[in-house]
């Protein structure tokens, strides 16, 4: 989906979650999550119909706008602003991530977990994270292993490879390796080629994002 999200104070009722708003907008995936740029669906449409790639490849070479293009998981990490290194971790163990997920009053087992078993508190933390930092399609109803590793780095502080995490889905996703592949991401993709390749001729035709920010706030 990789919709963006505003952070702004909660509303009438719903205080409690003011400080998970106050920790998303300062943790270290901020600027990944509200970056709302426009997003030019002649370029997404052009780098996912042109992208190619083999499983393992460190890169992602493409064609947009008949312009040569590329992604790799240091332009991820430079341009999302996740900071970390690509020696840091991409999933933990189930039991080290049930340990924390019990003091959270998770009521589930892990893998996957399933988001309606979750505390609502940290049920916004698991939505926020699917919608706009997963590269799920749907089925925003459930995490993986490796997504809920990502979701507890941020509650308890540890190391985590989120550039890796969102290369090596945008990986899969190559008609190379899917033939069923979609037109993902689109919001990190504008990102990155705006900020690498500034030169990229301005289409006129563009997502409409305000459906986008929209899904955000359906749990």
């Amino acid at each position: 989906m990789n919709v963006a999200c505003y952070l702004s104070d909660p509303p009438k009722g719903f205080e409690t979650y003011k400080s998970m708003i106050v920790g998303l907008n300062t943790c270290r995936l901020a600027h990944s999550l509200r970056e709302n740029p426009t997003i030019r669906e002649d370029w997404i449409k052009d780098f996912w119909d042109n992208a190619s790639a083999k499983k393992g490849d460190v890169i992602i070479k493409s064609k947009v706008q008949n312009k040569e293009v590329s992604v790799t998981e240091q332009d991820i990490r430079e341009v999302l602003l996740f900071g970390g290194d690509a020696s840091d971790p991409l999933e933990y163990t189930k039991e080290k991530v049930m340990e924390v997920l019990i003091k959270m009053s998770n009521e589930g087992s892990c893998p996957p977990i399933m988001k309606k078993l979750m505390h609502p508190y940290w049920r916004f933390l698991a939505h926020v994270y699917l919608v706009c930092i997963s590269g799920n399609k749907s089925g925003i109803y459930k995490l993986t292993l490796r997504q809920t590793s990502g979701v507890m780095s941020l509650v308890a502080g540890w190391k985590y490879n989120y550039s890796k995490s969102v290369f090596d889905d945008m990986l899969a996703n190559v008609k190379t390796i899917n033939d069923k592949y979609w037109y993902k991401f689109p919001r990190f993709l504008q990102m990155i080629l705006e900020i690498k390749y500034p030169k990229l001729p301005v289409t006129a035709k563009t997502y409409d994002v305000k459906v986008m920010n929209r899904m955000v706030s359906k749990q």
